[in-house]
Protein backbone atom coordinates (compact mmCIF):
# COMPACT_ATOMS: atom_id res chain seq x y z
CA UNK A 1 0.00 0.00 0.00
CA UNK A 2 1.59 3.43 -1.13
CA UNK A 3 -0.61 5.79 0.78
CA UNK A 4 -2.29 5.37 4.19
CA UNK A 5 -5.31 7.43 4.01
CA UNK A 6 -6.88 8.53 7.19
CA UNK A 7 -8.66 6.43 9.09
CA UNK A 8 -11.88 7.16 11.05
CA UNK A 9 -11.98 6.45 14.93
CA UNK A 10 -15.36 5.12 16.28
CA UNK A 11 -16.43 6.44 19.89
CA UNK A 12 -15.46 4.73 22.45
CA UNK A 13 -18.16 2.79 24.67
CA UNK A 14 -17.08 2.89 28.31
CA UNK A 15 -19.61 1.45 30.77
CA UNK A 16 -17.53 1.13 33.72
CA UNK A 17 -16.11 4.71 32.70
CA UNK A 18 -12.46 5.66 33.52
CA UNK A 19 -11.84 2.17 35.22
CA UNK A 20 -12.70 0.53 31.69
CA UNK A 21 -10.32 -2.04 30.37
CA UNK A 22 -8.30 -0.91 27.39
CA UNK A 23 -6.67 -3.88 26.51
CA UNK A 24 -7.89 -7.51 27.13
CA UNK A 25 -5.18 -10.25 25.75
CA UNK A 26 -6.21 -13.71 25.66
CA UNK A 27 -4.52 -16.67 25.56
CA UNK A 28 -5.93 -19.19 23.37
CA UNK A 29 -3.59 -22.01 23.64
CA UNK A 30 -0.92 -22.05 26.71
CA UNK A 31 2.79 -23.11 25.11
CA UNK A 32 4.60 -22.17 22.06
CA UNK A 33 6.68 -24.26 19.26
CA UNK A 34 9.83 -21.79 19.96
CA UNK A 35 12.54 -21.49 23.03
CA UNK A 36 13.72 -18.36 22.61
CA UNK A 37 16.01 -16.99 25.37
CA UNK A 38 14.00 -13.87 26.74
CA UNK A 39 10.83 -16.57 26.96
CA UNK A 40 9.76 -18.40 29.45
CA UNK A 41 7.88 -20.74 27.45
CA UNK A 42 10.66 -23.44 27.38
CA UNK A 43 9.61 -23.73 31.15
CA UNK A 44 6.10 -25.01 30.42
CA UNK A 45 5.86 -28.21 30.80
CA UNK A 46 4.32 -30.73 28.40
CA UNK A 47 1.22 -31.66 30.73
CA UNK A 48 0.40 -28.42 31.63
CA UNK A 49 0.35 -27.32 27.82
CA UNK A 50 -3.79 -26.14 27.13
CA UNK A 51 -5.89 -25.55 24.02
CA UNK A 52 -8.49 -23.11 25.41
CA UNK A 53 -12.21 -24.66 24.79
CA UNK A 54 -15.00 -23.32 22.94
CA UNK A 55 -16.78 -22.26 25.46
CA UNK A 56 -14.49 -19.89 27.27
CA UNK A 57 -13.42 -18.52 23.86
CA UNK A 58 -17.51 -17.64 23.80
CA UNK A 59 -17.14 -16.50 27.42
CA UNK A 60 -14.52 -14.00 27.39
CA UNK A 61 -16.11 -12.07 24.09
CA UNK A 62 -19.53 -11.63 25.72
CA UNK A 63 -18.11 -10.08 28.84
CA UNK A 64 -15.55 -7.89 26.73
CA UNK A 65 -19.11 -6.96 24.72
CA UNK A 66 -20.80 -6.15 28.35
CA UNK A 67 -18.20 -4.43 29.93
CA UNK A 68 -15.71 -3.17 26.93
CA UNK A 69 -17.33 -3.15 23.81
CA UNK A 70 -14.85 -1.12 21.91
CA UNK A 71 -11.64 -2.16 23.39
CA UNK A 72 -8.44 -3.79 21.74
CA UNK A 73 -8.04 -6.93 21.77
CA UNK A 74 -4.82 -8.82 21.89
CA UNK A 75 -4.95 -12.34 21.21
CA UNK A 76 -1.42 -13.41 21.64
CA UNK A 77 -0.88 -16.01 24.35
CA UNK A 78 0.71 -14.11 26.68
CA UNK A 79 3.82 -16.09 26.24
CA UNK A 80 2.01 -19.30 23.82
CA UNK A 81 1.44 -18.89 20.38
CA UNK A 82 -2.13 -17.90 19.17
CA UNK A 83 -1.91 -19.88 15.80
CA UNK A 84 -0.91 -23.40 17.60
CA UNK A 85 -4.83 -23.68 18.39
CA UNK A 86 -6.54 -25.67 15.98
CA UNK A 87 -9.53 -23.64 15.49
CA UNK A 88 -7.94 -20.59 15.55
CA UNK A 89 -9.54 -19.06 12.21
CA UNK A 90 -12.93 -20.99 12.87
CA UNK A 91 -13.46 -19.33 15.73
CA UNK A 92 -13.16 -15.44 14.95
CA UNK A 93 -16.07 -14.70 13.12
CA UNK A 94 -18.12 -16.10 16.52
CA UNK A 95 -15.76 -13.75 18.42
CA UNK A 96 -17.00 -11.01 15.82
CA UNK A 97 -20.53 -11.64 16.56
CA UNK A 98 -20.53 -11.61 19.99
CA UNK A 99 -17.95 -8.67 20.13
CA UNK A 100 -18.91 -6.61 16.74
CA UNK A 101 -17.07 -3.50 17.79
CA UNK A 102 -13.67 -4.84 19.46
CA UNK A 103 -10.69 -4.69 17.44
CA UNK A 104 -9.21 -7.78 17.52
CA UNK A 105 -5.14 -8.01 16.88
CA UNK A 106 -3.10 -11.49 16.45
CA UNK A 107 0.15 -11.40 17.71
CA UNK A 108 2.34 -14.59 16.24
CA UNK A 109 5.94 -15.52 15.70
CA UNK A 110 4.60 -16.29 12.15
CA UNK A 111 5.94 -19.71 11.88
CA UNK A 112 2.34 -21.34 11.08
CA UNK A 113 1.98 -18.72 8.40
CA UNK A 114 5.53 -20.13 6.39
CA UNK A 115 3.98 -23.49 6.66
CA UNK A 116 1.10 -22.58 5.35
CA UNK A 117 -1.32 -23.77 8.33
CA UNK A 118 -2.65 -20.69 8.85
CA UNK A 119 -2.74 -17.85 6.86
CA UNK A 120 -3.16 -14.05 6.58
CA UNK A 121 -6.18 -13.30 4.43
CA UNK A 122 -8.11 -16.16 6.35
CA UNK A 123 -7.62 -14.71 9.70
CA UNK A 124 -8.69 -10.94 8.51
CA UNK A 125 -11.68 -12.45 6.34
CA UNK A 126 -12.31 -14.46 9.63
CA UNK A 127 -12.74 -11.45 11.58
CA UNK A 128 -9.53 -10.46 12.80
CA UNK A 129 -8.41 -6.57 12.31
CA UNK A 130 -4.42 -6.69 13.16
CA UNK A 131 -1.95 -9.44 12.52
CA UNK A 132 1.26 -8.34 13.85
CA UNK A 133 3.67 -10.85 13.08
CA UNK A 134 7.24 -11.56 15.15
CA UNK A 135 9.23 -12.41 11.69
CA UNK A 136 10.71 -15.62 12.82
CA UNK A 137 11.99 -16.17 9.51
CA UNK A 138 13.02 -14.14 6.54
CA UNK A 139 11.12 -10.92 5.98
CA UNK A 140 10.97 -11.59 2.10
CA UNK A 141 8.76 -14.58 3.00
CA UNK A 142 6.79 -12.72 5.26
CA UNK A 143 6.60 -9.54 2.82
CA UNK A 144 5.35 -11.84 0.27
CA UNK A 145 2.99 -13.33 2.45
CA UNK A 146 1.24 -10.34 3.59
CA UNK A 147 1.14 -8.93 -0.14
CA UNK A 148 -0.99 -12.15 -1.27
CA UNK A 149 -3.44 -11.33 1.08
CA UNK A 150 -4.50 -8.49 -0.57
CA UNK A 151 -4.47 -6.26 2.84
CA UNK A 152 -1.84 -3.21 3.65
CA UNK A 153 1.06 -4.17 5.57
CA UNK A 154 4.16 -2.42 6.84
CA UNK A 155 7.77 -3.12 8.05
CA UNK A 156 7.31 -1.81 12.24
CA UNK A 157 10.67 -0.26 12.20
CA UNK A 158 10.29 1.21 8.35
CA UNK A 159 6.67 2.36 8.80
CA UNK A 160 5.20 4.26 5.64
CA UNK A 161 3.91 7.93 6.09
CA UNK A 162 0.29 7.69 8.06
CA UNK A 163 0.77 4.28 8.72
CA UNK A 164 -2.13 3.12 11.31
CA UNK A 165 -0.38 1.74 14.87
CA UNK A 166 -1.16 -1.42 16.20
CA UNK A 167 -1.52 -0.05 19.37
CA UNK A 168 -4.34 2.59 18.66
CA UNK A 169 -8.43 1.57 18.63
CA UNK A 170 -9.97 2.90 15.48
CA UNK A 171 -13.18 0.28 15.17
CA UNK A 172 -13.83 -2.96 13.32
CA UNK A 173 -13.02 -1.59 10.39
CA UNK A 174 -9.17 -1.72 10.57
CA UNK A 175 -7.44 -4.33 8.61
CA UNK A 176 -3.52 -4.53 8.25
CA UNK A 177 -0.90 -6.60 8.33
CA UNK A 178 1.98 -5.40 10.55
CA UNK A 179 5.65 -6.95 10.53
CA UNK A 180 8.15 -6.93 13.45
CA UNK A 181 11.72 -7.65 13.93
CA UNK A 182 11.86 -10.65 16.94
CA UNK A 183 14.24 -9.79 19.60
CA UNK A 184 17.03 -11.80 18.44
CA UNK A 185 17.64 -9.18 15.69
CA UNK A 186 17.64 -6.19 17.77
CA UNK A 187 20.43 -4.19 18.67
CA UNK A 188 21.84 -3.98 21.82
CA UNK A 189 20.97 -0.24 22.54
CA UNK A 190 17.05 -1.59 22.14
CA UNK A 191 17.54 -4.45 25.06
CA UNK A 192 18.37 -1.50 27.34
CA UNK A 193 14.82 0.22 27.06
CA UNK A 194 12.83 -2.09 29.22
CA UNK A 195 10.63 -3.75 26.67
CA UNK A 196 11.46 -7.30 27.46
CA UNK A 197 10.23 -8.63 31.27
CA UNK A 198 11.33 -11.08 33.05
CA UNK A 199 7.97 -13.39 33.38
CA UNK A 200 8.54 -12.57 37.68
CA UNK A 201 11.92 -13.92 37.27
CA UNK A 202 11.13 -17.71 35.46
CA UNK A 203 13.65 -17.22 32.47
CA UNK A 204 16.50 -19.70 31.25
CA UNK A 205 19.02 -17.31 32.37
CA UNK A 206 21.96 -18.57 30.80
CA UNK A 207 20.07 -18.69 28.05
CA UNK A 208 18.74 -14.70 28.63
CA UNK A 209 22.13 -13.18 29.00
CA UNK A 210 21.88 -12.63 25.46
CA UNK A 211 19.21 -10.25 25.72
CA UNK A 212 20.73 -8.54 28.53
CA UNK A 213 18.76 -10.12 30.85
CA UNK A 214 19.46 -10.92 34.44
CA UNK A 215 17.67 -11.78 37.85
CA UNK A 216 16.52 -8.76 39.87
CA UNK A 217 19.11 -8.00 42.71
CA UNK A 218 16.22 -6.48 44.81
CA UNK A 219 12.46 -5.23 43.72
CA UNK A 220 12.34 -1.84 42.02
CA UNK A 221 10.69 1.14 43.26
CA UNK A 222 8.42 2.14 40.42
CA UNK A 223 5.10 2.24 39.55
CA UNK A 224 3.10 -0.04 36.61
CA UNK A 225 -0.05 0.93 35.08
CA UNK A 226 -0.47 -2.62 33.72
CA UNK A 227 -3.42 -4.21 36.21
CA UNK A 228 -4.89 -0.54 36.53
CA UNK A 229 -5.30 -1.15 32.18
CA UNK A 230 -5.51 -4.64 31.35
CA UNK A 231 -7.24 -7.86 31.70
CA UNK A 232 -5.28 -11.15 30.98
CA UNK A 233 -7.18 -14.70 30.56
CA UNK A 234 -5.32 -17.64 30.21
CA UNK A 235 -6.31 -20.69 28.14
CA UNK A 236 -8.48 -22.05 30.75
CA UNK A 237 -10.21 -18.85 31.26
CA UNK A 238 -8.64 -18.16 34.28
CA UNK A 239 -7.85 -14.20 35.00
CA UNK A 240 -4.47 -13.82 35.19
CA UNK A 241 -2.98 -10.41 37.44
CA UNK A 242 -0.48 -8.97 34.00
CA UNK A 243 0.80 -9.51 30.82
CA UNK A 244 4.02 -10.93 32.90
CA UNK A 245 2.37 -14.27 33.97
CA UNK A 246 3.73 -16.60 31.64
CA UNK A 247 4.19 -19.37 34.14
CA UNK A 248 0.91 -18.52 35.64
CA UNK A 249 1.60 -17.68 38.70
CA UNK A 250 -1.62 -16.11 39.89
CA UNK A 251 -4.16 -18.67 37.75
CA UNK A 252 -7.09 -19.36 40.08
CA UNK A 253 -6.29 -15.98 42.50
CA UNK A 254 -8.76 -14.17 41.10
CA UNK A 255 -11.38 -16.47 39.46
CA UNK A 256 -12.67 -17.20 36.07
CA UNK A 257 -14.15 -16.19 33.09
CA UNK A 258 -16.91 -19.07 33.36
CA UNK A 259 -19.04 -16.73 36.41
CA UNK A 260 -20.09 -14.19 33.69
CA UNK A 261 -19.98 -10.26 34.49
CA UNK A 262 -20.25 -11.14 38.19
CA UNK A 263 -16.97 -13.10 38.22
CA UNK A 264 -15.93 -10.10 36.14
CA UNK A 265 -16.85 -7.21 38.61
CA UNK A 266 -15.36 -9.74 41.69
CA UNK A 267 -11.47 -9.88 39.90
CA UNK A 268 -11.90 -6.23 38.26
CA UNK A 269 -12.80 -4.34 40.81
CA UNK A 270 -12.29 -6.97 43.61
CA UNK A 271 -10.05 -6.79 47.12
CA UNK A 272 -7.07 -8.83 45.65
CA UNK A 273 -6.43 -6.45 43.06
CA UNK A 274 -7.17 -3.01 45.19
CA UNK A 275 -4.38 -4.61 47.34
CA UNK A 276 -2.07 -5.05 44.56
CA UNK A 277 -2.78 -1.17 42.39
CA UNK A 278 -2.37 -0.03 45.68
CA UNK A 279 1.17 -0.90 46.46
CA UNK A 280 1.72 -0.07 42.61
CA UNK A 281 0.47 3.43 43.29
CA UNK A 282 2.53 3.61 46.05
CA UNK A 283 5.69 2.21 43.99
CA UNK A 284 5.43 -0.64 46.56
CA UNK A 285 6.40 -3.44 44.22
CA UNK A 286 8.08 -5.58 46.63
CA UNK A 287 4.60 -6.25 48.80
CA UNK A 288 3.63 -8.16 46.11
CA UNK A 289 5.69 -11.13 46.97
CA UNK A 290 4.87 -13.88 43.76
CA UNK A 291 4.72 -11.46 41.33
CA UNK A 292 5.38 -7.62 41.25
CA UNK A 293 8.85 -8.07 43.53
CA UNK A 294 10.43 -10.34 40.91
CA UNK A 295 9.27 -8.07 37.68
CA UNK A 296 11.93 -5.95 35.92
CA UNK A 297 9.09 -4.37 33.20
CA UNK A 298 9.23 -0.56 32.81
CA UNK A 299 7.25 0.40 30.28
CA UNK A 300 7.74 4.36 28.84
CA UNK A 301 4.43 5.20 30.47
CA UNK A 302 4.23 2.62 33.27
CA UNK A 303 4.41 5.60 35.80
CA UNK A 304 1.28 7.18 34.75
CA UNK A 305 -1.41 7.72 37.23
CA UNK A 306 -4.71 5.83 36.50
CA UNK A 307 -7.87 5.83 37.94
CA UNK A 308 -8.77 8.20 41.00
CA UNK A 309 -8.19 8.45 44.55
CA UNK A 310 -11.83 7.41 45.71
CA UNK A 311 -11.82 4.35 43.22
CA UNK A 312 -8.67 3.42 44.93
CA UNK A 313 -10.53 2.99 48.26
CA UNK A 314 -12.96 0.72 47.64
CA UNK A 315 -13.64 -2.34 46.44
CA UNK A 316 -16.32 -5.00 45.44
CA UNK A 317 -16.90 -8.23 47.62
CA UNK A 318 -20.08 -9.22 44.83
CA UNK A 319 -22.73 -7.66 46.47
CA UNK A 320 -21.84 -4.16 47.82
CA UNK A 321 -18.84 -1.30 48.04
CA UNK A 322 -16.89 -2.15 50.65
CA UNK A 323 -14.74 0.66 52.06
CA UNK A 324 -10.90 -0.24 52.35
CA UNK A 325 -9.06 -0.66 55.42
CA UNK A 326 -5.02 0.01 55.82
CA UNK A 327 -3.63 -3.66 56.95
CA UNK A 328 -0.29 -5.24 57.37
CA UNK A 329 1.10 -7.15 54.33
CA UNK A 330 0.72 -10.56 55.97
CA UNK A 331 -2.85 -9.81 56.37
CA UNK A 332 -2.94 -8.34 53.25
CA UNK A 333 -2.22 -11.53 51.44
Amino acid sequence: MSEWNKIKTIKKIKPLGNTSPWVWVIEPYYGCNLKCGHCCAELIQKKDKEVMSYKTWCSIFKIINAVSPTVRVDICGIVGEPTLHPKLTEWLPEARRLAPNAQIQITTNGTKLLDGQVNYKDLLDAGANIIYTDQYGDHSEFEMLADKSGYPYYQYYDPPENAWSPWRYYGPHVKMIVLMDHPGTWPRSRFKAGLLGNWYGNLNWEKSKRFGMLPLEKPLTRRCNQPFLYVNVAANGDYLLCCQDGMHVTAGMFGNVSSDIYGFRKFWYGKEMLVIRKRLRNKDRAGTLFACAKCNITFSRCDFIHWQDEQMQIWWDGGQWVRFQEQSPREEE
